[in-house]
Formats: structure tokens, sequence, C-alpha cells
């Protein structure tokens, strides 16, 4: 049984998926949920803290795909791997993508949603650079060193970025667009 929450979260995510955050409205939310308005603020004391919940949410199941990762010596199948988990995860979640997305448009122009739309990207920042210390520097064919937090910044950007940019083109991603992405990062990389 999904509990009042999840359900409020669920509604949310459509809702948030079709309309800005702007547009949306509690009233809308409570009637996709079948969980009454005064229930919504027991769990969230307003529209921004429930779209901040969404956002975390985002951030905690990209966080649980890709902290499985093996830790193996052979640095292009740990690589290909995190391309893997995060591919995989923004394939199975492309309403919580959007909801992301048009959070980061929405929520760039406003002050009061601005600042806690940074607090929660830096929760994101602080996972990313303690994920990229923990995979450890990674060492190209030339030799160069480059640190593992600096290396999934550059990686996760570059998904993110892709993975937008298709969506908005009404492209679905696909297996060899992830295959493309692992040759990408995995192809500069030493034995």
């Amino acid at each position: 049984m999904i509990d009042k929450k999840q359900k409020i979260l669920e509604a949310a995510k459509k809702i948030f998926a079709e309309k800005s955050y702007f547009e949306a409205t509690l009233e809308e939310i409570s009637n996709s949920s079948g969980v009454k308005k005064s229930t919504i603020y027991y769990y969230f004391n307003s529209k921004l803290d429930l779209m901040v919940g969404l956002i975390e949410q985002v951030i905690l199941q990209a966080m649980e795909k890709v902290k499985d990762v093996p830790h193996t010596k052979n640095q292009k199948e740990r690589v290909a791997a995190i391309i893997e988990n995060l591919f995989n995860f923004i394939m199975e979640e492309r309403e919580l993508m959007t909801v992301f997305q048009r959070a980061g448009y929405d929520f760039l122009h406003h002050h009061n949603t601005l600042e806690r739309f940074k607090k929660v990207m830096d929760k994101f920042q602080i996972f990313r650079d303690n994920f990229g210390n923990k995979i450890g520097d990674i060492v190209t064919v030339n030799g160069y060193i480059i640190p593992g937090k600096d290396f999934m910044r550059v990686l996760t950007s570059s998904i993110w970025g892709y993975c937008m940019d298709e969506s908005k083109e009404g492209k679905i991603i696909t297996e060899d667009k992830k295959e493309m992405f692992q040759e990408i990062f995995t192809a500069f990389l030493r034995e």
C-alpha cells in the first residue's frame, strides 16, 4: 500500500512535469493524489517544500544508482559502470528528470526559490565530490591525472546536459547513446 506522502509526491511529479512550479497548484496535486489539501500541508509546509522534496528524491535516487558501482582496478570498467547506472536512472525516471529541469528554470528567476534550490544542489555536489573521491583519480593514456571529483563533475554535467537536450527535442535516450558516452569517456583512459 502506497502511503499518503508517496501519493502526494507521485501526483506532484506528474503535475510538475506538465506545468511549471508557478502554474501548478496544490489543489491540482490534491485532486490528482486523492489526498486532502490539509493533509498535504501535514507533510509539506508549502508548495516549495513539496517541490524541494521531489528534487531531493531525484538526487537520492540518482545517488542510489551510482553508489554501488564496483570498485575495480580497471578504471575503464568503473567509468563504464557509472555511465551505465546514470543512463539507466535517467531512462527510468524521465518524469522526475523533467521536474528537475523545470525546477531549475523556474527557480533561477526568483530569489526565494533560488536559495532553496541552491541548498538542495549543494547536497548533490557534496555527494558527487565524495563519490568522485571514492572512485579515485582517473589517469589518461598520456599520464594526465584527473581527480575523481573533477572527473565526476564533467561526466555528470555532460550526461545531464545531453539528456536534457534530447528530452527537450522529444527524443528518447537509447542504448546506443549510453554506449556512445561509454566510448567517449573511456577511450582516453589508461588500462
